[in-house]
């Protein structure tokens, strides 16, 4: 649900964004935390989409990274969506779970229109850039 709610928001606004523009979107690409399943957000935005200007348009998930260091054994590491059980970073020295500090957003990197499509991208030249949505 996590995942689900972080793309309804990033839909929401970028729906609102988009209905000043004309044209097709053809794909969105976001920086997720490493709270984020890419794959589980692709498949909310799949769902979230049609009847939206994002309709027909794929999602690309850059996955991110976050300098940890587990309070349990003083490990450092650096964490990303493999370190992951549930939304819970497990320390891959002693195993104690931890909350990702930088892990609760989306970022949205570029909106690429369909070249068919028209019109000029949302707000920020290529694209839109610093939209955030935040996990729930």
């Amino acid at each position: 649900m996590h995942d689900y709610h972080a793309v309804h928001v990033l839909v929401e606004r970028l729906t609102d964004e988009l209905a000043r523009d004309d044209g097709a979107v053809a794909e969105v690409r976001i920086r997720a935390g490493v709270a984020f399943s890419p794959e589980a957000l692709v498949q909310a935005f799949e769902m979230l989409t049609p009847g939206t200007a994002l309709e027909g348009s794929r999602l690309l998930v850059e996955g991110s990274t976050e300098e940890t260091t587990c309070s349990a054994c003083g490990h450092r590491w650096e964490a990303t969506g493999d370190d992951l059980a549930g939304h819970w970073l497990v320390c891959p020295s002693c195993g104690a779970l931890s909350e990702p500090e930088a892990g609760a957003g989306l970022e949205v990197r570029t909106v690429v229109r369909s070249p068919d499509g028209g019109g000029e991208p949302p707000a920020g030249g290529e694209g839109s850039r610093g939209a955030r949505s935040g996990g729930g």
